[in-house]
């Protein structure tokens, strides 16, 4: 709700400056904003999942036998996205601050890795103290091979420019926050066999744009991603997963 929220007022500043036309001042960061990123990235993702259930049996008084049944996953991917596209579209206020919604989608080429391990384990519990008296591998498998990884991000984001002096060298240099949701899936090029995460994302961007036409500026900004997964309650007992993204952009942006 907050989001949607946050949206409504972004979307209605954005009309607002749509209204004013052409006639905000040049070179200054008012109105329309979009900006669109081309460049490339890098992200190293890695997944841990456990299914595990048990049962026993009462031998004795003093101690009884348990058995457990752990089935462990993990998949490991890294690899590219070139070229790598990203969108924005929002409103620029006061020549300082630009709030935008953020559209980011595209597919990675690099390399995944599937281990899956079943394992049987047998306790005995004597005197209050559980003690592993038998392990046995069941099912064991492993792949590494080329991957790919599919990835969609929706968010919202500021950009502050702090200087608004055209005469500063450091005039266009702004600094980003985003965040939203992010979907990712990392898979073999061949046959099936895949890891996804699904979480909410942090981003954080510095750039610097130079002015090309009154309303018009080109650019160049380097951007770090990081996921925080939302866990899976489902099949799987435990899911830890974790995903970085860093990202080199040429931008061209209005506004």
């Amino acid at each position: 709700m907050k989001i949607i929220k946050a949206l409504i007022v972004i979307l209605t500043f954005a009309v607002m400056a749509w209204a004013q036309g052409n006639s905000r001042p040049p070179c200054q960061h008012r109105g329309l904003f979009y900006s669109m990123g081309v460049g490339f990235a890098y992200t190293s993702f890695e997944s841990d999942k456990n299914r595990h259930y048990g049962w026993g049996s009462a031998y004795f008084d003093d101690f009884h036998d348990v058995t457990h049944d752990d089935d462990d996953r993990s998949w490991k991917f890294s690899g590219f996205d070139i070229p790598k596209f990203e969108y924005r579209i929002g409103v620029s206020i006061a020549n300082h601050v630009a709030l935008y919604t953020l559209w980011d989608m595209g597919l990675f080429t690099g390399e995944t890795e599937f281990t899956e391990s079943d394992y049987v384990r047998v306790y005995r519990e004597q005197n209050g103290t559980l003690v592993k008296i038998n392990e046995e591998l069941r099912d064991y498998r492993h792949r590494k091979d080329n991957g790919v990884g599919l990835y969609f991000s929706f968010g919202l984001g500021i950009s502050v420019y702090p200087i608004s002096n055209l005469a500063s060298p450091l005039n266009g240099l702004y600094v980003s926050f985003a965040g939203g949701f992010d979907a990712f899936a990392a898979g073999f090029v061949e046959e099936h066999e895949d890891g996804d995460a699904i979480g909410i994302f942090n981003r954080y961007e510095i750039g610097k744009d130079w002015w090309v036409s009154d309303t018009w500026s080109v650019g160049v900004a380097f951007a770090y991603k990081n996921l925080f997964v939302i866990e899976d309650d489902g099949y799987y007992d435990s899911e830890k997963s974790n995903r970085h993204t860093i990202s080199l952009l040429f931008r061209l942006t209005r506004g």
